[in-house]
């Protein structure tokens, strides 16, 4: 997408809820990549400080990124629940 959000106008557009749902379920696949990957990071056993703040930064970003993850997954399954709306065709 070219335009930041601030400057969209806001409209109306026609999304199948099965894409939707499609959309939903790699999102929950990212979400639970990151904090698989997160969980990884735990196993890995560093001698010196610095290697050991990496890998905790890492990780806490993997799980923050996994929540997030799980956060827009929610929002979509609202989006996929709502009620069918029926749109005047104007071709």
């Amino acid at each position: 997408m070219s335009q930041p959000n601030d400057i969209l106008e806001p409209r109306l557009v026609a999304v199948d809820s099965y894409y939707l749902s499609v959309i939903d379920d790699r999102i929950q696949d990212l979400s639970n990549d990151a904090e698989s990957l997160a969980m990884a990071l735990s196993a890995i056993t560093a001698a010196d400080d610095t290697s050991k703040g990496v890998i905790v930064a890492v990780r806490s970003a993997l799980l923050a990124n996994g929540e997030l993850a799980s956060i827009v997954s929610e929002m979509l399954s609202g989006l996929i629940l709502l009620p069918e709306i029926k749109v005047n065709d104007y071709e």
